[in-house]
């Protein structure tokens, strides 16, 4: 019987550290590759040693790599990898659409090439909720909140040229990248019998994060949102914690048959945006205090344009960067999201934080002890 050999792409972002921490920890070999950047970071290493990843361990191999300088990418399959878990992207709310491409989609394809021809056992790659689109809120046409299952239109069932989900909108550049790097991972399976298993995560927080959900964290700390209008109590907010989805990557990657299958990995909590962002509060101490009369879905375009200001304003007078008030963030706003996790958990899946409340409080305690509040 070959021996596990795991390749681990993004080994030095959130959640490609939590994986190689976790690999390590069940006895397995990694081979670690990131920009070589990234493994030298000063706040990268200090995450590490506070999530208890240790890049010296024995069972780990570190190569630098690049996705988008392919001659990098050769040297990471002379190893006889067995499986492949491709957490690398650029998620970066205000890159530009062309860089996102290059990254996200030329930099797949060019690990993909190889990855075709090696003898892999199983792909597991990383997408994101984002391909569903934006779904339609409650009284909107005739479905109401109608949770995104793996049935809803995605890469996967859509025809390859087909640039966004039936009947929903892709709200933002990234998640328009990620719909495209999805389509290729899907034509690797299709037609070059890539091992595929593909992983839709909702809204990514916990152990190391300063952006998405933790960057709200970090808002409300330095007291940026003091205010949420009362009408995000009408709209729903998913998440997932970074434990939660390494687990679940490890687990599917432990079962042949889950090869040609997708996955929403998401928590049981169904919470408004208005409940969130209180809860958050309340943990940090902080008060915020609500706004009657604020029309999310008009307030949208005002929040876009004024994320536009922001961002000129940071490039052109050294503004510091709050990482939430961007302009592809700034879309979301007024949009409702409800996913649901059925086919993970009947699969046999056992999520550790089913819900929020109680991965914010213990996401919350480890920013306080490495400093970040």
């Amino acid at each position: 019987m070959t021996e596990r050999l795991n390749l681990v792409t993004g080994s030095c972002g959130f959640c490609g550290s939590h994986l190689v921490k976790l690999l390590i920890d069940k006895g397995e070999k990694v081979i670690a590759t990131d920009l070589e950047g990234a493994f030298k970071s000063e706040r990268n290493k200090k995450v590490f040693n506070n999530i208890g990843l240790d890049f010296n361990h024995k069972n780990v191999e570190f190569i630098p790599s690049d996705l988008l300088k392919k001659e990098t990418l050769k040297p990471l399959f002379d190893k006889p990898i067995t499986h492949l878990f491709h957490t690398a992207s650029l998620y970066d709310y205000s890159a530009s659409l062309e860089k996102l491409m290059k990254i996200n989609v030329d930099g797949f394809t060019n690990l993909g090439e190889l990855a075709i021809k090696a003898n892999l056992t199983q792909f597991i790659h990383w997408s994101t909720c984002g391909v569903f689109g934006k779904p339609h809120p409650a009284c909107e046409k005739e479905k109401c909140n109608i949770p995104f299952t793996e049935e809803s239109s995605s890469p996967k069932n859509t025809p390859f040229d087909q640039e966004s989900p039936t009947n929903t909108n892709i709200v933002n550049e990234y998640s328009f990248t990620k719909w495209k790097q999805e389509q290729i991972a899907w034509k690797y399976y299709r037609e070059n019998k890539l091992p595929l298993t593909v992983i839709r995560p909702a809204p990514i927080y916990g152990e190391g994060s300063d952006y998405g959900h933790g960057g709200i964290i970090l808002t409300i700390n330095k007291g940026y949102l003091p205010v949420v209008p009362l009408d995000a109590k009408n709209y729903i907010t998913t998440s997932v914690n970074v434990i939660d989805l390494i687990r679940f990557a490890d687990f599917i990657s432990r079962k042949p048959e889950a090869i040609g299958e997708d996955f929403i990995v998401v928590d049981d909590s169904i919470i408004s945006y208005y409940d969130f962002l209180k809860y958050i509060a309340l943990l940090l101490g902080r008060r915020m205090y609500p706004i009657p009369g604020i029309n999310l879905k008009l307030l949208r375009p005002f929040a876009i344009e004024a994320a536009k200001i922001w961002r000129y304003l940071e490039i052109n007078l050294g503004l510091p960067r709050v990482r939430v008030f961007e302009v592809q963030s700034a879309t979301y706003i007024g949009s409702s999201y409800w996913l649901s996790n059925k086919k993970s958990k009947d699969w046999g899946f056992v999520y550790r934080y089913p819900d929020v409340r109680e991965g914010l409080r213990d996401t919350i305690s480890w920013f306080r002890k490495i400093g970040w509040l």
